[in-house]
């Protein structure tokens, strides 16, 4: 019987690289509320990760693991959306949920092409309670007041035009 879930992820697998089944439309829902959770960045130093996101910028904030197929299908179209909106107040941030080191963190994001990207990391997978990871990846968008307002979960093409046009309308001023 442990056939039945390998053939179901194979399957699902070949749905990823498909990518057009899973075009997304997001739309802003409620803002929720941020936790504070401590993870680390890189160089092993603790990060308040509420008080990183709070910096009156859009953040994308993607959460994925190394050994995640989906996660490295949609790495490099976070990288795509981060070099869109490059010079402007919108930050893609990785947080790998993942016992890997920083070397081999480093080394799976240049393999997927998505180096430039900012990398936290939570060997613990301490925010998997707080902000309701149940599986990866998840990504949620976060607005410039510092609130959770989308939050999709598997993979999906984040440099899409709709995905684009909606984290647009997202960092026109606020007031």
């Amino acid at each position: 019987m442990r056939l039945l879930p390998a053939l179901a992820g194979l399957i699902l697998l070949g749905t990823v690289a498909g990518h057009a089944a899973w075009a997304i439309e997001p739309e802003a829902g409620a803002p929720v509320e941020i936790a504070s959770v401590t993870v680390q960045d890189l160089s092993g130093n603790e990060v308040d990760l509420a008080a990183a996101l709070a910096t009156g910028e859009v953040v994308v904030l993607n959460f994925w693991a190394t050994w995640c197929a989906p996660c490295k299908q949609e790495m490099p179209t976070l990288a795509a959306l981060d070099a869109m909106f490059e010079d402007r107040p919108l930050r893609v941030v990785a947080l790998a949920m993942d016992r890997a080191g920083p070397d081999a963190l480093r080394g799976f994001m240049a393999e997927v092409g998505a180096e430039r990207l900012e990398v936290l990391r939570d060997p613990s997978m301490a925010v998997s309670g707080p902000y309701a990871i149940q599986g990866l990846p998840v990504t949620i968008v976060i607005d410039r007041t510092g609130h959770e307002v989308y939050r999709h979960a598997g993979y999906a093409d984040w440099s899409a035009p709709a995905v684009v046009e909606f984290l647009e309308g997202l960092l026109e001023p606020i007031g």
